[in-house]
């Protein structure tokens, strides 16, 4: 056959995938409380969105398999079963390896294996110390076994698929179409075609936690954590643990929750409007307002002036509004799944208050790996790109915010009260397309930035004159807040770039007013759940914009530098050159000190 040798490379990646999925029941099998808990219907659903996963890492196990058939074309070496079996051997050990650690210590972290294991290998006393009280001695016998089998096994079949290998006629039609076979690879090693490459998030479906850990392969999962792993040693370690504590909690003190007294529980819509910077407000192009809508509505609610986003991306800005967890500079909590699990979330405290809860963003929620951090946020429903019909999708992202828009206003009116919704907007983003005739003319980058912001904003203010039509509107408060800030239009100060608008509006803001205290976007957590009449003790990075005794302060990172904003002023440290890049404060060293914290 001339497609034989490209029919062996399917049939031995074929074997892998087989595999992976023995070991999500085993997995499942040895978590059997847990397995129940979660129902059949979730453990088939494990086995089917893990299998992109598995996929993806039988993928880079056949690799080398593609090099090793396309020289067989040519080198008799390379159709022997030796070479084969020799390679599955050694890669078989690491892969049972992963697999039987994982298994076992699922139960003690919660969460599937990953390369924070190793740190503890550097002490052999404590990894020993975390393991003897399982049974490590069957486990060893167990790996043998099994590894031993699965030898057996892959030499059996191996030997049974070698003469795919024998020489054809075509030998370069041959090597051409495993060239082109390992070429297209590349699909199943990112998962897909889709914009955003496998993450966890991937193969998250489930509102059942375990269930979304089953669908994880331990072996990718492990590998994708190790190519995103950073020093263990903190490059921001500036000052001593206790002056560092101390100065932390001073800037935290007076965080009573002061909840506002509520008769009857609020509804609550969060919007998160992509890139809103807080340079675009009153600002005109070419004699056009770009955010005509919101200046209108800032009147009729609670505008705070003087708001700095954590972040410079959404992956860095979700966190820190539905956490109130500030960013750190050089990497984004989410890309640690098992870090941004152990995060409160305001959405967790409305579902346990008896909240409906949902999620809306016309793009992929895999993007940057949040969909795995939102999963742990108590949603009842993600709505998402592939929520959307193909003509809705008129964005290189996914659906418009025009479109998402009349979806989230119509699932509203349908919903039960008290609600809480969340809607990440999208049309803002790069490259700033939109659905319609361009209001502010102009290719160059910062006027695309602008009409898209002007677009969006001409959507938000469409829905916010349909809820207030609602029977619900009087009992609801929206909160409109920017992911992160933008470099465009382009500004005399870094910190400019991280100045966002916060705006609390509804039918229950009773008296409209601006408040000009420096905050951060941490702050909305505590600030939104004390205004629905909930405690927010659990937030600690995150203070009551509302209550005067606060401290008036903001911190924001970015790429290995961080920022420090307080009623003196801003400081602005470049943490490459170990150098402030700007100041303009009465006192620069209390503001370093602080940041430094």
């Amino acid at each position: 056959m001339m497609f034989s040798k490209g029919w062996f490379v399917i049939r031995y990646w074929f074997g892998w995938i087989i595999l992976f999925q023995l070991a999500r029941l085993l997995f499942m099998l040895s978590n059997f409380a847990e397995l129940k808990k979660a129902g059949w219907f979730n453990s088939l659903g494990a086995a089917f969105w893990g299998l992109r996963m598995d996929i993806s890492m039988a993928t880079y196990i056949g690799l080398p398999v593609c090099i090793f058939v396309a020289l067989s074309v040519f080198f008799y070496r390379f159709r022997k079963p030796a070479l084969y079996k020799w390679y599955s051997c050694i890669i078989l050990l690491p892969v049972l390896l992963l697999i039987t650690a994982d298994i076992g210590l699922y139960k003690e972290w919660g969460f599937r294996i990953d390369s924070s294991f190793l740190k503890y290998l550097s002490n052999p006393a404590e990894a020993w110390a975390s393991v003897s009280h399982l049974p490590v001695a069957a486990i060893i016998i167990s790996l043998i076994l099994i590894y031993g089998i699965f030898i057996f096994i892959s030499g059996k079949r191996i030997e049974k698929l070698i003469s795919l290998l024998s020489p054809g006629k075509y030998k370069w039609v041959e090597a051409v179409s495993i060239v082109l076979l390992t070429g297209i690879s590349i699909i199943p090693l990112r998962g897909g075609l889709q914009l955003a490459p496998l993450n966890q998030s991937s193969v998250y479906f489930s509102q059942n936690n375990f269930s979304n850990m089953a669908a994880i392969n331990p072996a990718w999962n492990f590998l994708h954590s190790l190519s995103h792993r950073s020093s263990d040693k903190n490059p921001f370690s500036y000052l001593d643990q206790d002056k560092a504590i101390a100065i932390a909690d001073s800037l935290q003190r007076n965080r009573g929750s002061f909840p506002v007294s509520r008769l009857v529980k609020p509804n609550v819509i969060l919007i998160i409007w992509e890139s809103f910077t807080q340079k675009a407000i009153d600002l005109t192009k070419n004699g056009i307002a770009v955010t005509p809508g919101f200046n209108a509505l800032r009147k009729e609610g609670i505008y705070f002036s003087d708001i700095y986003a954590t972040g410079d991306r959404t992956d860095k800005g979700i966190v820190g509004i539905l956490s109130g967890y500030p960013a750190q500079p050089t990497t984004s909590i989410v890309k640690t799944p098992s870090k941004a699990a152990g995060l409160p979330m305001i959405g967790s405290e409305y579902k346990s208050e008896g909240y409906q809860t949902a999620f809306y963003y016309g793009g992929e929620l895999e993007f940057a790996n949040m969909k795995a951090y939102l999963s742990g946020g108590a949603y009842d429903r993600f709505v998402s790109v592939f929520d959307f019909s193909e003509k809705d999708k008129n964005s290189k992202w996914g659906a418009h915010d025009g479109v998402v828009m009349q979806k989230l206003s119509t699932d509203l009116n349908r919903a039960s009260s008290p609600f809480f919704y969340t809607w990440l907007t999208l049309s803002s983003h790069e490259p700033f397309e939109t659905p319609e005739d361009a209001v502010i003319k102009g290719n160059d980058t910062e006027s695309l930035f602008l009409n898209s912001l002007h677009y969006s904003d001409k959507v938000i203010t469409r829905f916010i004159q349909q809820v207030k039509e609602q029977s619900w509107w009087d009992n609801t408060i929206i909160a409109i807040i920017a992911d992160h800030g933008h470099p465009f239009p382009k500004a005399d100060s870094k910190a400019k770039n991280f100045r966002i608008p916060l705006l609390l509006l509804g039918g229950l803001i009773k008296q409209p007013q601006v408040v000009e205290k420096t905050g951060s976007q941490t702050d909305l957590a505590a600030t939104l759940l004390a205004q629905s009449g909930m405690k927010h003790d659990n937030y600690k990075w995150s203070v009551n914009l509302l209550d005067s005794s606060s401290v008036a302060r903001a911190y924001f990172t970015f790429n290995n530098g961080f920022g420090f904003v307080n009623h003196s002023g801003y400081y602005i440290f470049d943490n490459i050159g170990k150098r402030p890049v700007e100041a303009n404060a009465t006192d620069t060293a209390a503001l370093r000190l602080a940041g430094q914290a």
